[in-house]
């Protein structure tokens, strides 16, 4: 009995497998560099400890996610600009384009 293998069915589950785990890898990074972020500005004198213990790339990884999180706090977080959760960028925006039609 033999097996026969569809290699374009193959390639292509593999492909598709292969852009979830990307998808999955990038929404986990930006759900932890979010949750490091408010960690560090609760509990600043943990984190601080907590940092310091790290390797120097495991320090690399957690700046970069700390920073992550403060750009993703600043553009989707509740103070993120005038009024009720307002934009900012928007605001800035619609006065450029609000200016050049007059």
């Amino acid at each position: 009995m033999t097996i026969i293998i569809d290699e374009k069915k193959l390639v292509q589950t593999v492909k598709h497998f292969a852009i979830l785990l990307v998808i999955a890898a990038i929404l986990t990074f930006l759900g932890l560099s979010s949750k490091i972020f408010h960690f560090s500005e609760t509990n600043p004198v943990t984190y601080e400890m907590n940092y310091n213990r790290l390797s120097v790339p495991g320090k690399g990884v957690a700046t970069s996610m700390k920073k992550t999180g403060e750009v993703q706090s600043k553009v989707l977080g509740p103070k993120r600009g005038k009024g009720n959760g307002g934009s900012k960028f928007f605001d800035e925006v619609e006065k450029v384009h609000g200016n050049s039609k007059k």
